[in-house]
């Protein structure tokens, strides 16, 4: 049995596979095996990892039809023997000592899950970055309960699976699976993992490298399907009501649910924006009143302005439009305060600096030059005698 099962659902990534899988095959821990599930490519992906298959037999390929990401995952669990699970996007790769530090946190503190730092990588530009709003104040190298973090679990952790090492047992015994929705398929199986984990470890470092702006894939046509995500919340929130913690994740549940809607409906086109909004309003003014339950005042203000009717939403954009105008008046008064001192600033500076300018003549003057001559005998004199 390897140690752990590598499950990779690809879709018309002929042109990064490669990569992903070298990133894979060149771990320092040998002991894995690779399952990559085509879901009906129309390009050579599988082509390219057939031909892979002959040169390394960890890998193997399985191809179904075009069902998306969410069911080849689920089809590569079906057939995994490792005690381990990682799970990763056929346009990422990983850092090549990613599997064996891993499992090292996994066996020395009997985690469940496993968790490490990733970074963002820009397909167009070629930019990196530390993707920095995951794991969020939790504790590294030690076994974390989710008690602990039960109520900033959707804050602290994020709703993808590629930062994360699954123990195999545990996925089996909690049933849980991938949505077969064509995007956010994985937001149910990561947090409700989380939720019903034993334990879970975190490692300080950079381990995943994720794959950005690329047009190909399914993150950039999200408004072709943007009631997966609602489908997922859903999912979740009646996971959250089946738990002993549920008022504290519910909370967490809460405020993601609203951050992740503000970029969503951000993000999306006009007219989809407003069919999500449709849609999630409801329960988006079921949500607590109280600012005290909300990570930010970001969260509080969209929860509240989503509770109004379209008529007050007018109401209130009309105010706000013209709180916006009066506080643009006392910022044009305040600029206009801040010419008028620099003015008199300047003005004193000019006449304090022709008062030395005077001041040097009188130095440099022969009337000042004979005087001081005169009396510097004088002065001489005078401390003689004291």
């Amino acid at each position: 049995m390897p140690l752990v099962s590598v499950i990779i659902p690809a879709y018309n990534a002929e042109d990064y596979i490669s990569q992903c899988l070298s990133s894979v095959l060149s771990q320092t821990l040998s002991d894995i095996e690779v399952i990559v599930v085509d879901d009906g490519s129309t390009d050579r992906t599988a082509s390219i990892v057939e031909e892979l298959t002959h040169r390394d037999g960890r890998i193997r390929l399985i191809r179904q039809e075009n069902q998306c990401a969410g069911v080849a995952r689920n089809k590569g669990m079906e057939v995994a023997e490792g005690k381990y699970l990682y799970f990763l996007d056929a346009d990422d790769w990983i850092e090549l000592d990613s599997l064996e530090k891993l499992c090292s946190s996994a066996e020395s503190l009997g985690s469940d899950i496993v968790v490490a730092r990733s970074e963002g990588f820009d397909n167009q530009t070629g930019e990196t970055w530390l993707i920095d709003y995951a794991l969020n104040g939790v504790p590294f190298d030690t076994l974390i309960r989710p008690s602990f973090y039960a109520d900033r679990l959707f804050q602290r952790f994020m709703g993808w699976p590629w930062d994360k090492l699954y123990r195999a047992e545990f996925i089996q015994s909690s049933g849980l699976l991938f949505q077969p929705l064509r995007t956010t398929n994985d937001a149910y199986f990561v947090f409700c993992s989380l939720m019903l984990a034993g334990g879970v470890s975190c490692v300080d470092k950079v381990f995943f490298h994720h794959r950005a702006n690329n047009r190909k894939s399914l993150e950039g046509t999200r408004s072709k399907s943007w009631h997966c995500a609602i489908e997922a919340m859903w999912a979740i929130a009646k996971k959250i009501a089946e738990q002993p913690e549920s008022t504290r994740l519910m909370e967490s549940y809460n405020n993601w649910v609203l951050n992740y809607s503000y970029w969503s409906l951000n993000t999306l086109p006009a007219d989809i924006a407003d069919l999500y909004l449709e849609e999630l309003a409801p329960a988006l003014s079921a949500m607590p009143n109280g600012i005290e339950s909300y990570v930010s005042r970001h969260e509080w203000t969209l929860r509240t302005l989503a509770s109004l009717n379209q008529s007050k939403l007018l109401v209130k954009a009309t105010d706000l439009s013209g709180d916006k105008e009066n506080l643009s008046h006392e910022i044009a008064n305040l600029q206009a305060e801040i010419v008028r001192l620099n003015g008199e600033l300047n003005s004193l500076r000019e006449e304090l600096a022709n008062r030395d300018s005077k001041i040097k003549e009188v130095y440099s003057s022969h009337s000042y030059k004979l005087g001081h001559a005169l009396l510097t005998p004088l002065s001489a004199v005078k401390h003689r005698g004291e």
